[in-house]
Order: structure tokens, then sequence, then C-alpha cells
């Protein structure tokens, strides 16, 4: 076990090299000088080389890159060049909204797909079985974007239950007021993470229903439904807990696009800003963070997984 440890968390720390090199050079393809902006289209050839002088960018790519590693190492993400704050704190205050917004969202998706999952396999030749399952392509093919005007639509506008745009001034400090103004964000991304864990879960329901020991139980007298929570459940529950990390991307990448529409600001609007303002430094870092979080969470639900079922170590040998 700390063989496989030490392996997944020296592919974590090669993953996170290689995503650090794919986003610095990514950014520095786009095109425009991030000086000629900052400056303006009046500013003098003697003004916007001292602006790249002073955000670094007259030294080489490799130099700036390394600069760029060495904070993220010592927890010095830089300076905003429009703000001028410490990025890292920009991060903490906008991920205030997205991480409760993911949170949210999951909780929703998991209501809804882990009982309609397992009763639909379990009566998966039932009318009611075939129609959610149909459903369900349905709704995980639903825009992001259309199903947020939806809910703003009937759930803001014609029931006046939860508001449409916005977050409280007070944030936090005000819980319910904050929750209240999330509902209809995390709806949207829950309902359709919901559609897609439903198929899942259904699928590794039907799966554990066919494994040996469960049909077994059953030949002994037990029902399908009570040889499923006797005996196949457990398989189920490390199948979800496996697709969870998958869907921690899905999740941010949904939270990226329901914060422009509610304009809520979380990182998502920060991220979409910075593009527009050429804010390179606080874009990279912050797509960074994104990235880190998706690929450290992978790294802790792989280790998990193996610590909660050794039996992945006996196939792998």
């Amino acid at each position: 076990m700390i063989r496989f440890i030490l392996t997944r968390t020296l592919t974590l720390i090669l993953g996170l090299v290689l995503a650090s090199a794919v986003i610095f050079i990514t950014l520095r393809l786009l095109p425009g000088d991030v000086a000629q902006v900052i400056g303006g289209t009046q500013a003098s050839p003697e003004r916007i080389a001292e602006i790249r002088e002073q955000l670094g960018l007259n030294v080489p790519l490799l130099t700036q890159y390394v600069q760029w590693i060495g904070g993220i190492v010592t927890g010095d993400l830089g300076t905003s060049i429009l703000t001028g704050s410490p990025i890292e704190a920009e991060i903490v205050e906008k991920a205030a909204v997205t991480v409760p917004l993911t949170i949210y969202s999951l909780i929703i998706g998991l209501t809804i797909a882990l009982p309609l999952g397992v009763i639909t396999a379990v009566k998966h030749r039932s009318a009611a079985s075939r129609f959610l399952s149909t459903a369900s392509i349905a709704a995980a093919a639903v825009p992001v974007v259309w199903a947020g005007m939806l809910a703003i639509m009937v759930f803001s506008a014609w029931l006046g239950w939860f508001p449409s745009q916005g977050f409280p001034r007070e944030g936090w400090e005000s819980p319910l007021a904050a929750i209240r103004s999330l509902t209809l964000p995390a709806l949207t991304i829950g309902l359709i993470e919901g559609a897609i864990l439903f198929r899942f879960v259904k699928s590794a329901t039907l799966t554990a229903l066919d494994a040996p020991h469960v049909l077994t139980a059953m030949s002994h007298g037990l029902t399908r439904s009570r040889a499923l929570v006797s005996h196949g459940l457990p398989s189920v529950g490390l199948s979800i807990i496996s697709m969870l990390g998958l869907q921690v991307a899905s999740l941010l990448v949904g939270a990226v696009v329901v914060e422009q529409l509610f304009t809520l600001p979380g990182l998502g609007r920060m991220l979409v800003s910075d593009v527009g303002n050429r804010d390179l430094l606080k874009v990279q870092s912050t797509l960074f963070v994104l990235t880190a979080v998706i690929l450290i969470l992978g790294a802790v639900i792989d280790i998990v997984h193996r610590l909660i079922d050794p039996r992945l170590a006996e196939a792998q040998r």
C-alpha cells in the first residue's frame, strides 16, 4: 500500500508539472500584448517597455515559468496587474462562493441519482425504469445555460421562491440569504449531474445484482432487494466513489458557466473577467489552482478506493 501511495504521489507531482507547463504555454500563445493592453492605445514605446519590465515580460519565457513555479511552491501566486492585490487572497475570497456551490450541486445530484438509480436497477424491466432512463439521457444532454434560464423562469419569475441573480454583500455572514442565492445555480448543475450519475448508479447496481455472491444470496431465498442491500451495495458504493473523482471537473466547469448566468462573484466569473482584461498571471494561477484541486482529489479518491477495497491491489499483481 505504501508503494502505491508513493507511486500515486509521484504521478500527481508529474501531472501538476505538466499541467502548469501547458497552462503557461497556452496563455503565452494568446494574441495581443499585455503591456499594450495595460498602457492603452496612446501609450508611448517607452511606457510600454517600462510596463513590460515591471511585469517581468522582458525576460526569457523559461525564466518567467521558473519564477512562477517557484512562487507557487512557496505559496506566492503573484500580484494581480489590475487590482494590485495578492492573487492567492483573491482566489480564497472567490472560492467562498464556488466551493459551496460545487458541494451544493453535488448534494442535489446525489440526492437524485442514488435512490432513483438503485430502485430503477432493481425494477429495471418496469415501464418507470425505462422512462427514467430515457429522461436521464435527455436531461444529461441539456445545455447548462438553457437549464439555468428555465430554472430562473420557473422558480424565480413565476414562483418567486429564489433570487435569480447576485450574492449577498455580507456573504456568509447571512447564511440563509447566501444559500438562497446559490439554490438556483446549484439546482441547474445538480439536475444535469444527477442525470449523469443516475445512469452510472443504475449501471453499477445492475452489475452488483449479477455478481455471483448476490446471485447466491438470492438462491438461498433472499429477495432481489434484500440481496442487493445485504451483499451488493458496498460494491456500488465503491464504484460511486471512483466516479465522483471524475465528476469534480464537470462540476467546476458547470460552476464557471452558471456563475456568469447568475452573476455570482465566484472563481468562474473572476476567470472570465481576467481573460478579457488580459490579467495573465492571475488567469494562469487560477487555472493551475483549479487543475491542482481536480488532480489532488483524484489522487485522494484513488488511495481511499484502494484502502477500502484491497481486491484492487490483488487484481493488479
